[in-house]
């Protein structure tokens, strides 16, 4: 049981993104060029819409359910956060228009909207996995840029497959998820990956 919690906090929806840029920026492609200014200015760009900014209003949304009257049950949030990281999705892939050499990172930045958008229509139906979304959608990059030849993310794309299975397994072992949900949360965020990545 811890280990499938620790599982699941490494591979948490908001770190996914942070851990995709930093691959593609420092392993052997052709984004590891890039100066470290560059580099460091991609990582804190992800890490702020990623991560701080939907961390930052989950703690505000907890805090709010606390103070006040409104009741903030967990399905609610759940769709709050959605709309909250599709924003700031958006909004990663806006602040990287300033760099025509940054396509592949907003083309990363639209597929997580996508990946958003996603899990929000088929929430009145299903409660499909997030964590497997951002799973499909990590495996997706890889698969592509290897399938595409930019760029030689071998390893990567194993990692991310493997990392796929841990995380699944630990989201059915600790209850959250059904067989149903984790598997339309991966197949639904490496389609959505796949169409954003070469389309859009």
């Amino acid at each position: 049981m811890r280990l499938s919690r620790a599982v699941s906090a490494v591979f948490h929806p908001c770190l996914i993104p942070v851990y995709a840029v930093i691959t593609v920026l420092f392993t052997d492609t052709v984004y590891s060029f890039y100066t470290m200014r560059v580099k460091f200015y991609l990582i804190w760009v992800v890490v702020l819409y990623a991560a701080f900014i939907p961390m930052l209003a989950y703690f505000l949304f907890k805090r709010l359910d606390g103070i006040s009257r409104m009741s903030i049950d967990a399905r609610r949030l759940r769709m709050l956060m959605l709309m909250v990281g599709a924003v700031c999705y958006m909004l990663c892939a806006v602040t990287l228009l300033k760099l025509p050499s940054l396509m592949l990172f907003r083309k990363m930045a639209t597929a997580a909207v996508l990946c958003e958008l996603f899990c929000i229509l088929t929430a009145r139906r299903w409660n499909v996995s997030l964590h497997l979304a951002a799973m499909g959608g990590v495996t997706a990059l890889f698969v592509m840029l290897n399938i595409v030849g930019v760029v030689s993310l071998f390893w990567p794309m194993v990692v991310a497959i493997v990392a796929a299975g841990l995380v699944a397994s630990s989201r059915l072992c600790l209850g959250r998820h059904d067989g149903r949900e984790v598997l339309a949360g991966f197949v639904g965020g490496f389609l959505v990956s796949s169409f954003s990545l070469l389309y859009i």
